[in-house]
């Protein structure tokens, strides 16, 4: 039987170039799905977007079972950060190839190479095929939630998108969380390869779903343009550039203060590689204009460039309390990963009532702007109360801070999105998209990255410099796992140990703070814009139809 369908009349430019080469207008009839159809394709949404967060969440528990493997201590960083690194360069990229290719298809492609990622990683026999795996799932989980935006704002109705974005939202925020639990289940019980093998039983029913309950509309084609075209818009160079200097970020930030010495000569010569290597994609994207894979034209409305660093900055709170809080609770309170994944559960449960109020309220009152300040003004309250923390806190002053921090992050950390697609002309929509994904996953690589330095730098310093007869490296070299660590250490020198751990993650969340503060001065900024009311549109849509119809009897 058929599903039912809701028909909006709508007026749309055809256009095939970035830079907005004039075109004939084409009227086009938007379908959205509704009902069980509507259920059906969410759900197809939501169980790839769970593979994906599960996915960047898992890892953080497998690596202590990955370096037992291949005793690679040097390679614990890129084991996470791969991932990142891909997410963040190609996020813009799968933008660019969902505007010009069928969008079922290429978000076929995305799960697909998570999969394969997948397989590589699981089966790896040394260190270098198992960052390899995680290189090749952060391309596809790039294309993933891309992809997962654009299918929301293409098959459901305008009204909707406050609420499903928000449902998407807080759907990947409880698989993130979920992830450290369930890996630490796969590496102590199982295998750390586990933690790879379960995307292919996950991965193959989303496939079939996306096959079978996908049905692209007609106002969701392709924009015509030639193979020569589409490979220019593309920016394979702009890519390229973007990635080589987060890489070059990643190995400056991994060795620095750790491996070797700030003032080492390939420390700064990957810093300046990442300087000179970022300059140029700046003026790739400049030259290449509408072809970029950051279109500038696209950053100039303040609307656009005042939500992308709200975003940016939003998640580096967000993920130093995601990655930071288990190490909390593992490696200085002693939690099982299982139990460090129960004691984030009041995070995870506030984040996703977040962003459910938000969804529903933005949708109901059409503003933005109120609620990415109101996000930003308790995320900021949240980070303070847990730089507060200390190593004997109690279950209520690391329960609370989660709390407040989980209900303000849910709060605004999907409207950014919300923003650009319900405010963006149809046309920009894919890339506008692509722009805040791309930042919401740099954030992930940068800030990441930086709270690793962060915390690895304080703590050798404070072992260092208060406990000489430890060794800093074989602190690093130990993990963050409950048991690893006291097994290592004992008496004063567990004690000393911890409370390195403990200077290390202050600062973190000291750096989590900055970010926090410096989003409430961006949401100021904001423009105070509200979203479109379709359902006025709509009503005088349907007079002027009646209208005619009188004047034709």
């Amino acid at each position: 039987m058929a599903q039912p369908q809701q028909h909006e009349k709508d007026i749309a430019n055809a256009n095939h170039d970035d830079a907005g080469s004039p075109d004939l207008d084409k009227a086009v009839t938007k379908e959205y799905a509704t009902g069980i159809k509507l259920v059906a394709v969410m759900l197809s949404i939501c169980l790839n977007t769970a593979l994906v967060g599960l996915e960047l969440g898992i890892i953080s528990t497998a690596i202590p079972g990955i370096t037992d493997a291949f005793h690679r201590i040097q390679d614990v960083g890129w084991y996470g950060c791969a991932t990142f690194l891909l997410v963040g360069s190609c996020a813009s990229l799968w933008g660019k190839a969902y505007k010009y290719f069928n969008i079922k298809y290429a978000y076929l492609v995305s799960i697909c190479l998570l999969i394969i990622g997948s397989i590589v990683s699981a089966a790896a026999p040394n260190s270098t095929a198992v960052i390899v795996g995680r290189a090749i799932q952060g391309t596809g989980i790039g294309g993933s939630l891309s992809g997962s935006v654009i299918l929301i704002n293409l098959l459901s109705h305008p009204k909707l998108h406050p609420m499903l974005i928000g449902l998407w939202t807080a759907d990947f925020m409880i698989a993130t969380i979920l992830g450290p639990i369930i890996g630490g289940a796969f590496t102590t019980g199982v295998t750390w390869r586990w933690c790879f093998w379960i995307n292919l039983p996950l991965g193959g029913p989303v496939i079939v779903l996306v096959l079978l309950f996908l049905h692209m509309p007609k106002h969701a084609k392709p924009s015509p343009a030639s193979a020569k075209e589409i490979l220019l818009h593309l920016d394979f160079p702009g890519f390229t550039f973007l990635l080589a200097s987060l890489v070059c970020l990643a190995l400056a930030l991994q060795r620095g203060g750790q491996t070797s010495s700030w003032s080492d000569g390939s420390t700064i010569a990957t810093l300046v590689l990442w300087i000179v290597f970022t300059i140029i994609f700046v003026a790739i994207e400049y030259f290449q204009g509408g072809k970029a894979i950051v279109p500038l034209r696209l950053l100039r409305p303040r609307l656009t460039w005042t939500n992308s660093l709200y975003t940016f900055f939003c998640n580096a709170a967000n993920y130093q309390i995601i990655f930071y809080m288990p190490i909390y609770l593992q490696a200085v309170r002693g939690d099982s990963a299982i139990m460090s994944g129960v004691h984030l559960l009041p995070f995870l449960a506030f984040f996703a009532f977040g962003a459910m109020v938000s969804g529903a309220l933005a949708g109901k009152t059409r503003h933005l702007q109120p609620f990415e300040l109101a996000s930003a003004l308790l995320t900021t309250a949240g980070t303070a109360l847990l730089y507060t923390l200390e190593v004997d806190s109690s279950l209520a002053r690391y329960v609370g801070p989660q709390v407040l921090a989980g209900f303000g992050l849910g709060l605004g950390n999907q409207v950014p999105m919300t923003a650009v697609q319900g405010l963006s002309k149809p046309e920009d929509m894919t890339s506008s998209s692509g722009i805040i994904l791309m930042m919401q996953a740099l954030s992930g690589a940068y800030f990441i990255l930086i709270a690793q330095s962060i915390w690895a730098n304080r703590l050798i310093h404070d072992i260092n410099t208060h406990h000489p007869g430890i060794s800093a490296q074989q602190v690093i070299a130990t993990g963050s796992g409950a048991d690893q660590i006291r097994s290592s250490f004992q008496g004063a020198d567990l004690t000393a140990v911890l409370d390195a751990y403990m200077v290390g993650i202050k600062d973190v969340f000291a750096f989590s703070l900055a970010a926090a503060a410096l989003t409430v001065i961006i949401a100021i900024i904001i423009p105070f814009q509200r979203l479109p009311d379709h359902n006025a549109a709509k009503a005088t849509e349907q007079s002027a139809e009646a209208k005619d119809d009188s004047n034709e009897v």
